[in-house]
């Protein structure tokens, strides 16, 4: 990875299907979301995402970038974002 910054300026949470909140704070944990959690597969933005998130983590592509990618997927997915203050369950880094 670059020296581009590992988190967003502003979490991104999300509740999935099953009623949990997550809080997204940077593309590793929005990978995870998008392979692991995701609702609905092979839709366009998402697979659009995945690639900005791995392409984040070669240092191709900044964060905020991919945070807007992600916001995409997640309203074609109907994936419900909140704009609090980032308060809940983080998800995990599995990647690590």
């Amino acid at each position: 990875m670059s020296d581009q910054s590992a988190f967003w300026e502003t979490p991104i949470s999300i509740d999935l299907d099953t009623g949990e909140r997550l809080v997204l704070r940077s593309p590793q944990d929005a990978l995870y979301a998008l392979v692991s959690d995701w609702p609905v597969n092979a839709g366009v933005h998402q697979q659009r995402a995945i690639d900005f998130c791995r392409a984040w983590l070669a240092g191709r592509m900044p964060a905020e970038t991919v945070r807007q990618a992600f916001i995409l997927a997640a309203l074609e997915a109907g994936v419900a974002i909140n704009d609090d203050d980032g308060a809940g369950s983080s998800v995990g880094n599995p990647l690590v």
